[in-house]
């Protein structure tokens, strides 16, 4: 009945593999990291500038040497599709990838994110841990009103509605795909919100893809004001010397980015190190030294979290609800594209 196995081991073995799925429970931070060192690394790929991981990475060896990491600069999009594509003909070569909220369902949909207690093991706050333990909360990318200050004054704009003046005809640079305006309905409604965006449609602003190519224009005076630029990158440029600011106009619309360990990571342990590391007070200051990301609600706040705080401006943040914060893009998106 056994096939040769004694009946105390064969029960033994069921035993064992009835008990394989807690295992993950019985972990702990030594036994994660003892299990990192022995793979000696971790691949991260993400969309930040590689040095602002690269010194994270030696803050991570101080305390857990022996960890090696090796960053890559890759956007989400183009990131989501090679994991895929490597996971299907079985040779995947990254551990951890981050990704804004909208790009997680990608991999959800194909179970390649690990489900994991992140809280047991690692004390992650609870707030900080999203989608079943599928992903874990490092940073927002808030969406403020942007403007150029030598073509345009803090006391122009007390609320959105100021966007809508004539006199800003032609001046609005609008970020093409329309991130804004799902975050917006969180605060508004949807109603209100697509309302508000014909509106500034029809006040015919400057069409342009992609935040950091917003920026760019509004900082050369392409525009006076924009509308889908981030934070971060406005105070990132004004430290430059360019002639930019976010008015202090709420609500302001703030994305989630996450990272997620991957099942069938070349280096598990070490994944699930480096994923809980960027939750961290020093990861966290490292992304605010190079880019002026993080946290602007709940623990880790960051220094433009605290600006907005002081400022008493409502954050609106972005929900888990991945799938109808795509419907709303792809109808402010659409409602973009048809105005060009």
């Amino acid at each position: 009945m056994f096939d040769g196995l004694s009946r105390r081991d064969a029960l033994a073995g069921l035993a064992a593999l009835a008990a394989a799925p807690a295992r993950a429970d019985d972990e702990t931070l030594q036994s994660v990291y003892e299990g990192a060192k022995k793979e000696g690394k971790v691949v991260f790929w993400s969309s930040n500038d590689v040095i602002a991981n690269q010194n994270s990475a030696k803050r991570l060896a101080r305390r857990f040497p022996g960890v090696e990491v090796e960053a890559y600069k890759i956007e989400p999009g183009p990131a989501i599709e090679r994991i895929i594509g490597e996971s299907e003909a079985g040779r995947l070569s990254c551990d951890v990838v981050d990704a804004p909220i909208s790009y997680t369902q990608l991999l959800f949909d194909r179970g390649l994110a690990i489900s994991y207690p992140w809280e047991k093991v690692f004390g992650i706050d609870k707030d900080s841990v999203l989608f079943d333990g599928r992903a874990v909360y490092t940073y927002n990318l808030d969406v403020p009103i942007a403007y150029n200050t030598t073509l345009a004054k803090e006391s122009d704009f007390k609320s959105w509605e100021d966007l809508l003046d004539p006199k800003w005809s032609g001046k609005v640079l609008l970020e093409g795909r329309g991130i804004v305006f799902p975050l917006l309905a969180l605060a508004w409604g949807e109603d209100k919100t697509f309302t508000y965006l014909a509106k500034l449609l029809a006040n015919k602003p400057i069409i342009i893809k992609g935040g950091t190519p917003t920026i760019e224009a509004l900082a050369g005076g392409q525009g006076a004001v924009a509308v889908g630029t981030y934070g971060g990158r406005v105070l990132q440029y004004r430290m430059d010397g360019a002639p930019v600011e976010w008015a202090r106009v709420g609500p302001i619309p703030a994305m989630i980015y996450v990272q997620m360990a991957l099942k069938g990571a070349p280096h598990p342990n070490a994944s699930k190190l480096w994923n809980w590391w960027t939750t961290t007070p020093e990861h966290q200051e490292e992304l605010y030294k190079h880019h002026y990301f993080g946290r602007l609600t709940g623990p880790n706040i960051s220094p433009l979290g605290k600006m907005m705080k002081d400022a008493n401006l409502q954050v609106v943040v972005e929900t888990t609800d991945s799938k109808e914060m795509q419907r709303l893009l792809v109808k402010a998106g659409g409602m973009i594209s048809g105005n060009k």
